[in-house]
């Protein structure tokens, strides 16, 4: 019995997502479709050449298209690496003056990692999809003398931890760059 306060079963939730899914894999059919359309009327001879509409979806589908191409250029293939503010030797203190002592997000709320600036500029929010199935928002807040080229270190709360995690291979998608 389900009391009123209690949040309905997981199955409803369930039922309601895969009725949406089913709604935007068919809007995304409808989209290719008409877009299909759209090419046709624009390659055509006496086709919607002339029309300033049809100037303007072309114009906007390359857009489109662009954004994608531009996101798919920014994925970075890396290892990932895991470090602690807790070693001998380490201030605790990232390269931009976050202290980290005490937690391993930004005041975001985003995971911190270390980065080579050369490749991910200090600054920077990126997407991490790590190997493991993990994946997470983080800032790069910090470098080390090993991190270069396509390679991160995320900062956890432990050695133990990062030891347990190891090395993993990483994709990150740059949401937003930091400055050079």
């Amino acid at each position: 019995m389900i009391m009123e306060d209690e949040p309905p079963p997981l199955f409803d939730y369930y039922e309601e997502f895969t009725e949406l899914e089913a709604k935007v894999e068919r809007l995304e059919q409808r989209i290719t479709e008409l877009e299909a359309v759209i090419d046709e009327a624009l390659a055509g001879e006496d086709g919607l050449r002339n029309i300033p509409e049809a100037d303007e979806i072309a114009r906007r589908k390359n857009d489109r298209n662009k954004k994608v191409d531009d996101r798919k250029a920014e994925m970075i293939e890396a290892e990932a690496t895991f470090y602690t503010a807790r070693c001998e030797g380490c201030s605790g203190i990232t390269k931009t003056g976050y202290d980290v002592r005490q937690t391993i997000y930004s005041d975001s709320g985003r995971r911190i990692i270390a980065v080579d600036p050369t490749l991910i500029p200090l600054g920077s929010v990126v997407n991490i999809e790590m190997e493991n199935g993990d994946e997470f928002e983080a800032k790069a807040l910090d470098i080390g003398g090993d991190i270069k080229g396509a390679r991160i270190d995320v900062l956890v709360e432990s050695k133990s931890e990062a030891f347990r995690l190891g090395r993993q291979s990483a994709k990150i998608e740059i949401i937003k760059e930091g400055k050079r």
